[in-house]
């Protein structure tokens, strides 16, 4: 390097970083790069550390911590249209958020993503880096057509990568921070979509399953202790969305955000505070204060997403095949029903399966230890074509199971138990995986069994990243990389 390169380096600073569920902080050297040299010069500079770049901290799991050196990508914040062979995509920059790219393709070409996730505030690195995904079609990760990286060549110089097929596309799509810094990323644009909604109650998965026919949008959540299903039926409607909202979507979005996105979640707040009697009472009663059975159709954006980032919480998604979901579903309530000390035996069938994996004498030991106070989102992942995204190098499509904690951090010891045990007993008896970016409570030995192709994965990693500047003690944990 030369002097005057010298002289203008970028300079970090040393701070603490907390994730948004306040489970996770760490003390790195921090940078903010504003270019594609900057982090080559931070990636030379520091090649005997440690590197790990953070976009919004919306993630559980420690796969952005306990790097030496954190980088800040929220400068890397480009939209820019392309064209190619005909067809319209975007590139975006690794800081970008998804709410910030929405709001540019639908005033510039009224257009939208494939996909989107329920959260908006998140990174599109970040939502690559761990497969966000929505209900109804692959994850985001799925349509990436292209992503630019910063990481090393062969002989350990930091260098720009442009991966646009193959393998390496593959793993790049989702692959955790460990190929290097995603600097950017291609993704295919479509006309902006209208979303046809209509919210539920059914007493059954069943029932709540055969929705997904006609409506195949459509996610729905168990409620525990009353044990009733809100199904949220959803399907594109023809046609383009009007630019401007009308009386009746209108309403509807100021009644979600204050129904479900506010209210909702103080009232979960407050019965956690009261204890186990309360938080049963609101989760007999939450399907009955719900508007159902009414109609209403709005640009996909508003019926998709919400405002999860209001209140801090955590969150462990487990993922099944289609064809197991219903005795997943039965091995959750009864596990639920043990746990919360309602219950103190098991329907013959289920309690079979867990002697035989060795899993039946702890959850009897961890009854009455911990009542669970929020819904369990059920949602229809179709399979991708990554490396190691949840639903990769799967033939059929699977559903996510997402369990939910607004206990502040230091009060999660036994929803870590209860989320310990049902990762382990639905890994065990159904194959689950589990979400990168989530609470993760189980480890590389359990992931290798899962995912056939995370042996490829690693060595795809090491090409370019050979001294593991890239790695921490979670990707040497869950992925079997590390220096």
């Amino acid at each position: 390097m030369t002097s005057s390169a010298a002289a203008t380096a970028p300079t970090g600073e040393r701070r603490t970083i907390v994730n948004f569920g306040g489970n996770i902080r760490w003390a790195p050297l921090v940078y903010q790069p504003a270019d594609d040299q900057e982090v080559l010069q931070i990636l030379r500079k520091h090649g005997r550390e440690t590197v790990r770049p953070i976009g919004a901290l919306h993630s559980w799991s420690e796969t952005a911590g306990g790097a030496d050196v954190t980088l800040d990508m929220s400068r890397f914040d480009e939209v820019a249209p392309l064209s190619q062979e005909g067809r319209s995509f975007v590139r975006v920059g690794a800081g970008c958020r998804l709410a910030t790219l929405l709001d540019k393709l639908h005033a510039a070409a009224g257009s939208t993503l494939p996909t989107i996730g329920v959260i908006t505030q998140q990174t599109l690195s970040g939502i690559i880096s761990t497969a966000t995904h929505g209900s109804g079609a692959p994850s985001v990760s799925h349509f990436v057509s292209a992503v630019r990286v910063a990481a090393y060549d062969a002989s350990g110089e930091p260098k720009i990568f442009e991966y646009r097929d193959g393998e390496e596309l593959r793993a790049a799509r989702c692959a955790l921070g460990c190929m290097g810094v995603v600097l950017s990323m291609d993704l295919p644009i479509v006309p902006k979509y209208g979303v046809e909604e209509t919210m539920r109650h059914v007493d059954s998965i069943e029932e709540a399953l055969r929705f997904l026919r006609d409506y195949p949008l459509t996610q729905f959540a168990l409620v525990p202790h009353g044990w009733k299903y809100i199904v949220y039926q959803r399907r594109v409607v023809a046609g383009s969305p009007p630019d401007n909202a009308g009386l009746k979507e209108q309403f509807f979005r100021l009644y979600n955000f204050l129904s479900s996105d506010v209210l909702f979640h103080l009232l979960v707040k407050t019965v956690l505070k009261l204890g186990p009697g309360a938080v049963r009472g609101l989760m007999k009663t939450a399907p009955h204060i719900q508007l159902a059975n009414v109609t209403h159709v709005d640009e996909s954006t508003h019926v998709l997403t919400m405002q999860h980032h209001l209140f801090r919480h955590e969150e462990m998604e487990l993922f099944v095949p289609e064809a197991v979901v219903v005795e997943a579903e039965a091995l959750l309530r009864s596990a639920t029903a043990i746990f919360d000390g309602t219950e103190s035996s098991l329907p013959a069938a289920i309690e079979k399966k867990l002697r035989d994996a060795g899993l039946y004498d702890e959850l009897m030991q961890k009854r009455g230890t911990y009542v669970h106070h929020y819904p369990v989102l059920f949602r229809h992942v179709l399979p991708e074509d990554a490396l190691i995204s949840m639903v990769a190098s799967a033939s059929a499509p699977y559903f996510s199971i997402s369990i939910f904690t607004y206990y502040p951090p230091s009060e999660r010891g036994g929803y870590y138990a209860f989320c310990s045990w049902l990762a382990r007993s639905m890994h065990a008896l159904f194959g689950a995986r589990l979400h990168w970016g989530k609470h993760f409570p189980l480890g590389v030995a359990e992931m290798t069994k899962v995912y056939p192709a995370l042996g490829r994965f690693r060595d795809i990693c090491r090409r370019t990243d050979p001294s593991g500047v890239f790695t921490n003690a979670y990707t040497k944990r869950v992925l079997g990389l590390s220096r």
